[in-house]
């Protein structure tokens, strides 16, 4: 018959469950900082080719000069 009084050690399951958490966490935060640091390289490269998209646009742009008269004709069209 089992002793009901007697306690059972448990303390290596949770030294491993704790190393296992430690080990899973240090994972996510690595693979997060390495995610974010591409994901930031990228927005930076995006940017660039934004502003230099931005900048040929301008050198081509005119400015439409029209009067109220000139609207009824632009609508129709």
């Amino acid at each position: 018959m089992k002793n009901p009084f007697k306690k059972h050690d448990n303390s290596n399951k949770l030294v491993a469950g704790l190393t296992l958490g430690a080990i899973f966490a240090g994972a996510i935060v690595y693979l997060y900082t390495k995610r974010k640091a591409d994901i930031d390289a990228a927005a930076a490269e995006l940017k660039e080719h934004a502003q230099d998209y931005l900048k040929e646009k301008g050198k081509q742009a005119k400015k439409i000069k029209s009067t109220v008269s000139d609207l009824a004709d632009i609508v129709q069209n």
